[in-house]
């Protein structure tokens, strides 16, 4: 299955705003993370303390991404203080 995933903040010194992936059906949050990392190459240092999000709400890493075409790769400054850490 393939996802759109936005690039955010310190994410877009990678060079792109928005990446597809290919990822399995029912991929979580950090499984996508993964494969964003091994797309970035030397740049995956980038996602460190990052978090996936779709639309309306932020996902933990067991959560399923999948159900969304397109999520948002967002590095924790760009959360909200009362999200805390995930």
């Amino acid at each position: 299955m393939k996802v759109q995933v936005e690039l955010y903040g310190r994410l877009r010194e990678s060079g792109s705003h928005l990446v597809e992936l290919e990822v399995k059906d029912g991929a979580t949050a950090a499984e996508v993370l993964e494969k964003l990392k091994s797309l970035l190459g030397p740049k995956a240092e980038l996602l460190k303390g990052c978090v996936l999000a779709t639309d309306g709400a932020v996902l933990a890493p067991g959560e399923k991404a999948t159900f969304q075409k397109r999520l948002a790769a967002l590095p924790h400054t760009l959360l909200p203080p009362s999200l805390g850490k995930l």
